[in-house]
């Protein structure tokens, strides 16, 4: 340390997340970097059963997630992620992702700092410290934003996101989307930790925070699915089946945009098509119940001539929309060259009659 400059020093001591030594000089700064960092600290007491895998930079960082089920990754496995199903995590793992990012990642991982900065100056109670490391329990990784910690609360997790305003919604009040929660509690699993916050910077302007205490019996479950996840499908090479979830559906729009051609097949399956017939029935006896109910709030609102009304947690309002649209008749007859403005795009999906 002697032989190296102030300006190294706190550059080193930056990199080791420190706080305070902008105004220290050498002899001061070198009594610093003698001390262990909170991130030191917290590796060095973590239980045997946890590995710590290092990292040096981006592309190490995506051949460790090879390793295991990530934060990202647990939602998708659960059927509890909108925008991605367990096949995608399993063609991730077994055949590398081919996701190198969109504006949204990009700007989401520049503006990571800027909420933990926010977090901290709103909770200057906690200290804050990147933890540049990979933990592993078995085949569970987790790799937090900041590591927290707090006088009588001790160490926790901060995950920073960020969203649009169209996705405010999702955030009002309590709620926290539930692949966010997923991914912080699976962190709590494999860390041990019992708390964590999730710091939400919406629309570039409204930002909010939410604790979530750690579940025992939701931590067991997480890492019973990882390894069980791994082990039938990872491990063994075999393709998961589907989950349900939106995101499966999503997943099969994107591959019917691959098929090209007209070929027919016959599916034996008499005991799932029961089945399905069996559910079409009791789905269109339960719409038809559901329907009575809005029906009678709606009759009350006519009679009392009322454009709003708030039922409990729900609220029936009345929408007056208006439509424009082109006569392509007229248009064609009235203009030159008409056809040059008009696009035609296509899409597939799969129906089912």
């Amino acid at each position: 340390m002697q032989n190296k400059t102030v300006k190294q020093l706190k550059l080193i001591a930056k990199e080791k997340g420190l706080k305070g030594y902008s105004k220290l000089n050498k002899s001061q700064l070198i009594e610093l970097l003698r001390e262990p960092t909170m991130a030191e600290n917290f590796l060095s007491e973590l239980p045997p059963d946890i590995e710590i895998i290092q990292y040096k930079d981006h592309d190490k960082w995506l051949e460790t997630r090879k390793l295991g089920i990530g934060g990202s990754d647990i939602a998708a496995i659960l059927g509890q992620n909108s925008h991605k199903c367990s096949l995608e995590v399993w063609e991730d793992k077994i055949n590398g992702s081919e996701f190198t990012g969109n504006r949204f990642t990009h700007f989401g991982h520049k503006l990571e700092p800027v909420v933990a900065d926010e977090f901290s100056e709103r909770f200057p109670e906690f200290l804050i410290s990147e933890l540049d490391r990979t933990l592993k329990v078995n085949h569970s990784l987790a790799n937090i934003d900041r590591l927290l910690w707090h006088p009588s609360k001790g160490y926790g997790v901060l995950e920073c996101k960020t969203t649009s305003t169209y996705n405010a919604k999702a955030w009002e009040g309590e709620n926290v989307p539930q692949e966010y929660y997923c991914q912080v509690m699976h962190y709590l699993a494999v860390t041990g930790l019992q708390y964590a916050y999730i710091a939400c910077l919406i629309g570039g302007n409204d930002f909010k925070e939410f604790y979530i205490a750690r579940n025992e019996r939701e931590c067991d479950h997480i890492l019973n699915s990882c390894e069980k996840f791994w082990n039938d499908y990872i491990a063994s090479g075999l393709q998961p089946p589907p989950d349900g979830s939106d995101a499966y559906s999503e997943y099969q729009k994107k591959k019917a945009q691959t098929i090209d051609s007209k070929i027919e097949i016959e599916i034996e399956d008499s005991d799932f098509t029961n089945k399905y017939d069996e559910l079409s029935l009791k789905i269109k006896e339960l719409e038809k119940e559901q329907n009575i109910i809005k029906q009678k709030w709606i009759d009350e609102m006519i009679e009392k001539n009322a454009n709003k009304a708030i039922i409990g947690n729900k609220k029936i309002t009345l929408i007056t929309q208006k439509r424009e649209s082109i006569d392509k008749k007229k248009f064609k007859e009235e203009i030159p060259n008409a056809n040059d403005y008009i696009t035609i795009s296509e899409s597939k999906f799969f129906k089912l009659s």
